[in-house]
């Protein structure tokens, strides 16, 4: 219930959209993910198809960029990388902390399934090193908001 109303907040807040990613789909929204004094620019994945597709057969993604998958309910959402193209970190989130971080996904692991150690309900992917280069931990405080830019 909380992500639903995070998503619908988002989407009040007048959330930047990005450009569409399959052709006749409107551009998804996109948000403002602040941890600690790091700011990420994310696409918001607020649809099944968005969230089947990720970020597979996108040819990379900036730093400083991301893409934020809003849950109902907590879960270990598990993530693969079929058709990637680039290596990701992933950090599970719940209740505005960081539960748990996958570091430097590697593109190359299509068959993997990675999960976290304990319930998430948001999930950001960032370009890989990024954990690593801004510090991010588990414990961490995370704040989602709009507009993206």
């Amino acid at each position: 219930m909380r992500t639903l109303l995070l998503l619908a907040s988002l989407l009040a807040l007048g959330c930047e959209r990005g450009e569409p990613a399959a052709p006749g789909e409107p551009a998804a929204p996109r948000a403002r993910v602040t941890i600690g004094v790091h700011v990420i620019d994310a696409e918001v994945a607020d649809t099944p198809a968005r969230k089947q597709r990720g970020l597979s057969g996108r040819p990379s993604l900036a730093d400083g960029q991301g893409m934020l998958f809003p849950y109902a309910e907590p879960g270990l959402h598990g993530f693969w990388m079929p058709d990637m193209h680039f290596d990701i970190d992933i950090l599970w989130i719940r209740t505005g902390r960081i539960v748990h971080v996958a570091a430097d996904v590697s593109k190359d692991d299509a068959r993997a399934v990675y999960r976290p150690r304990e319930a998430a309900d948001l999930v950001l992917e960032l370009p890989a090193g990024t954990a690593e280069r801004r510090g991010f931990r588990v414990g961490d405080a995370v704040q989602v908001g709009g507009p993206g830019r």
